[in-house]
């Protein structure tokens, strides 16, 4: 039995999440410095996403609360792995980072499943 072709679901994820998305940015601050007096400094990451809005039903007992936002982050283009730290610009704005889970069967991340607040 053949293994099943993971990075080809990955280049349809990414077709299908380029074409019915949009495009965004990853945005990565970090701290140069002494501790006592850091300098930050951010930089930003073209991603493209699908940015889902989420029903109360998901509301109830869980992580979210109303207002966030689920996202499905593309792996195309993307070098580096998204962290809690990180923020998402989403049209301009920017949200913090909740949660992060990987869709990765097979040890393939085919997209990021992302929760994030404003």
């Amino acid at each position: 039995m053949a293994a099943f072709d993971y990075d080809g679901t990955r280049a349809t994820a990414e077709r299908l999440i380029a074409k019915f998305g949009q495009k965004a940015s990853l945005r990565r601050i970090t701290n140069t410095g002494p501790a006592y007096d850091p300098v930050q400094t951010s930089e930003d990451f073209a991603c493209f996403l699908v940015d889902l809005d989420q029903s109360q039903a998901h509301v109830v007992e869980t992580l979210m609360q109303r207002g966030d936002r689920m996202v499905y982050l593309s792996t195309e283009g993307l070098s580096i792995t998204p962290t809690l730290a990180d923020k998402m610009l989403i049209g301009g704005v920017e949200h913090a980072i909740v949660d992060i889970q990987p869709l990765s069967p097979g040890g393939t991340v085919v997209f990021w499943q992302l929760l994030v607040r404003r």
